[in-house]
């Protein structure tokens, strides 16, 4: 009687129990595994073909099926039912029943976390000698191997070398260069990738509709952003967001739930600090900071938003990718258009800079003001025809009468800006103080002879090709220049000595000749020219075997007997 009361109470019991995502979604079969597709086509085949090793051992990031791998590994070659035609293991023979509940026992699942010691691995070695009691193999899984002590490792080597035929070895790891070299030599090795975000996409949204979650997609766009390539971190943050009060999970549930700055709010702070609008990105700080976002994590999404605004400007078709919300596709498009990627670069190092000087700061908000401050004053700002656009947006507000004197002034601005006049005339005298001017290219390179940089001057000179020059830019062909940092120093050195600003670029074209070899071939028609001098062919004739060999100025001739009237010769003997 006592027991026929227990027995309603222990079936509700049961039908009450729940079971996360992560579990009741496990794959049992090959084909269940996601993003792993190179690894189950080479497991299959070595079971299919029974020529599996002894040892396995796979590493990856967390929850990308490793420990879920081996035991489908174990399941297949000790399953009674399985297809010899196939490798997937039936799930319902008593071998397969009793691995998924893990009691098998043939089949032995250790943590290494917890039995790092060389007792523990001399247990696995004597339970090695016997035989399997269900399956074919006995097979022993060793999750986190890499927490092994050196002695337990060492102790396990002879044994992983040469097991007994019975006896299958499958390791798990996340940090596959803590296991030694000696270890790894004895296994076969599969690596398991991170899952890429439009396969877990679809993953999580299967699973949404087989649990009949209504869910947007901007907030599994958010869950995958967060779990980060990892398949069991991204079902726990899908259960836990399904466990909200909401009818609908959307993107401002897994915000909350994750402890997210407001994306949007995070790319127009971006947008804020590229314009160089100090209080303006302080004060939008501090709003996302008073509605209860951790500072850490702003800066967190900061240098994600920074990042993404680089992969646009790299591969523009990802604002097409429809499993980024479309908000940020938009904003980012629109925001990487403006920067170039030199200053996106800048941006991110003072990002990632101050994000590891916020984990050991104890003035948090503050510390966090003065960043986004150094952003703004250390990187580039806004480019030159962005602030011309600017300035002639304001322009047309303006009155008639008015719109011709702002015009100049604009026209005045830009030209400081861009440092593009080539006529002094345009210049007043008082902005013309500081700025030296650059006659042609030969003026540009005596330059640097004059300034006492004899390397720089001497390559200029013998080595580079001249494509093209105006003032403020210079083309050249520096294809005999080993020098990576060749342009860069040129363009410091003549910014410097002329108060304005350079650009150097590199060319292939071979349309032009170094000032050396100009001066070559000058040299051969001014002696062309000297051999039909009357007194020169006199002493030609006179010394047959002389030969004209240069021509100076004669300011640079030493000899004082020599006739001023004759130009300097050279005999070749």
């Amino acid at each position: 009687m006592f027991g026929s009361q227990l027995l309603p109470l222990i079936i509700m019991t049961e039908e009450k129990k729940y079971k996360v995502l992560a579990r009741k979604y496990r794959p049992q079969k090959f084909e269940d595994l996601i993003g792993q597709e190179l690894l189950v086509k080479i497991l299959s085949n070595a079971i299919y073909n029974d020529r599996l090793a002894h040892a396995y051992i796979l590493t990856g990031v967390r929850g990308v099926g490793k420990t879920t791998t081996a035991r489908l590994i174990a399941m297949s070659i000790n399953c009674k039912n399985r297809d010899k035609k196939n490798c997937e293991p039936c799930g319902t023979c008593d071998s397969c029943k009793s691995t998924t509940s893990d009691s098998n026992l043939d089949v032995i699942e250790i943590d290494a976390a917890s039995n790092t010691g060389v007792d523990d691995i001399r247990e696995i070695i004597d339970n090695v000698k016997y035989k399997p009691v269900i399956g074919d193999y006995k097979i022993f899984i060793i999750d986190e191997v890499h927490m092994l002590s050196k002695s337990a490792f060492n102790a396990l080597l002879k044994t992983l070398e040469e097991p007994p035929e019975h006896v299958k070895f499958i390791f798990a790891t996340t940090e596959i260069k803590k296991v030694p070299i000696t270890v790894l030599s004895r296994c076969q090795r599969f690596d398991l990738h991170r899952i890429e975000n439009k396969i877990l996409s679809d993953h999580l949204l299967k699973i949404s509709k087989l649990e009949n979650i209504d869910i947007d997609l901007d907030a599994i766009s958010l869950i995958v952003r967060s779990a980060d390539g990892s398949v069991r971190d991204g079902l726990s943050l899908l259960d836990q967001a399904i466990t909200s009060p909401n009818e609908k999970v959307d993107s401002q549930t897994v915000i909350s739930m994750l402890g997210l700055a407001d994306r949007e709010k995070i790319f127009n702070l971006v947008e804020i600090i590229l314009e160089g609008d100090a209080l303006g990105a302080i004060n939008k700080f501090k709003e996302l900071y008073e509605l209860g976002a951790d500072i850490p994590m702003i800066f967190d999404e900061l240098l994600n938003v920074v990042h993404f605004l680089v992969q646009i400007k790299i591969a523009p078709d990802l604002k097409n990718d429809i499993y980024i919300p479309e908000f940020e596709r938009n904003k980012g498009a629109e925001l990487s258009s403006k920067m170039t990627l030199n200053n996106l670069n800048i941006i991110w190092q003072i990002l990632f800079k101050g994000y590891q000087e916020l984990q050991n700061s104890s003035h948090l908000y503050q510390h966090g003001e003065m960043i986004i401050l150094r952003i703004i004053y250390l990187h580039d700002g806004p480019s030159p025809e962005d602030l011309i656009k600017k300035i002639d947006k304001e322009v047309v507000k303006k009155e008639p009468l008015e719109k011709n004197l702002e015009l100049q002034n604009v026209s005045k601005e830009s030209n400081k800006i861009l440092n593009f006049n080539e006529n002094k005339k345009e210049i007043s005298p008082k902005e013309n103080v500081n700025i030296k001017y650059v006659q042609d290219f030969r003026h540009f390179v005596d330059m640097f002879f004059k300034n006492r940089e004899g390397l720089l001057h001497t390559k200029l000179y013998n080595d580079v090709q001249l494509v093209s020059f105006k003032e403020g830019e210079v083309t050249l062909n520096t294809s005999k220049i080993n020098d990576t940092s060749f342009n860069r120093n040129i363009a410091k050195l003549i910014s410097k000595w002329t108060g304005r600003i350079w650009q150097i670029h590199s060319s292939t074209s071979n349309l032009g000749k170094s000032l050396h070899d100009e001066d070559i071939i000058n040299q051969q028609k001014e002696i062309e020219i000297m051999k039909n001098h009357p007194e020169v062919k006199k002493i030609l004739k006179e010394f047959p075997e002389s030969k004209i060999h240069a021509i100076t100025e004669l300011g640079e001739i030493n000899d004082d007997d020599t006739d001023i009237n004759q130009p300097k010769m050279k005999k070749e003997k």
